[in-house]
């Protein structure tokens, strides 16, 4: 039986605009499990960005809870949710914002500092194992000035990494990318979750929801479909876009 590593409880989020009420999450209840990729999808202001911030961390529910690795997050102060983000979780987001003035390298290594008791050399050379692994060290001493979108959303990856975090999360990581360099990331993402990496992530791209193992749809503020796919292989690519397509369609994409 998988580990249940999210789960919420009632979740609702609430925004007041003027005088009105807009409510954007509406009594989710919902589990996530351990070693999933875990995709969100629905149609624009169906409120799957708000479910990923409010599960996350990044932004705060209106009512409900939320236990993130056996915490509820609701009931935490600051400071405690800080070493959450520090130690736990991570992100991989759009906008790849790398700091430009660090190599590749060094944008790795500096979100490892302080994560754990490992030295700064120790941290360096799991930065450049990582870099090997995802065949990006000889990109090692460039600057994102000179490295494509691809490269930098991969090197955006490693750096979410290397602080060990259980989960990772992705809001649209692959949006701004090209098909080709879309793939690459992907085909990243595919890697480290076949590794046991656990990913929650939101995309309105077809091609990037075929690699999740299971695959939700929001509606209207509430879960309106659960998909389960499995392990992600490509010479099942037709079958799997047919199931996705058909899943979608039913539920007016």
């Amino acid at each position: 039986m998988k580990k249940v590593i999210i789960k919420t409880n009632r979740l609702c989020k609430s925004y007041i605009v003027g005088k009105q009420g807009n409510h954007v999450l509406k009594n989710i209840d919902l589990e996530i499990y351990d070693g999933d990729f875990t995709v969100i999808m629905g149609r624009s202001g169906s409120g799957k960005s708000t479910l990923l911030y409010s599960l996350s961390t990044m932004d705060q529910p209106t009512r409900g809870n939320i236990f993130l690795l056996d915490q509820d997050i609701t009931k935490l102060n600051e400071k405690e949710i800080t070493k959450i983000r520090k130690n736990k979780i991570s992100f991989v987001f759009q906008s790849i914002n790398l700091i430009p003035d660090m190599t590749a390298l060094e944008n790795v290594a500096y979100s490892g500092y302080g994560c754990g008791q490992r030295t700064k050399a120790e941290v360096n050379e799991q930065a450049l194992e990582l870099l090997r692994q995802f065949d990006l060290e000889e990109v090692k001493d460039n600057y994102p000035s000179e490295m494509s979108g691809g490269q930098q959303q991969r090197i955006a990856v490693a750096r979410a990494l290397i602080t060990g975090s259980e989960i990772l999360f992705g809001d649209e990581p692959t949006g701004a990318l090209n098909s080709t360099a879309s793939e690459q990331v992907l085909d990243l993402l595919t890697k480290i979750n076949k590794e046991g990496q656990s990913i929650v992530m939101v995309t309105h791209d077809l091609k990037a929801a075929r690699r999740a193992t299971r695959l939700l749809y929001l509606n209207d503020g509430k879960i309106d479909g659960d998909l389960q796919l499995g392990t992600y292989e490509e010479q099942d690519e037709k079958a799997r876009a047919k199931v996705i397509e058909d899943f979608l369609k039913e539920r007016g994409w």
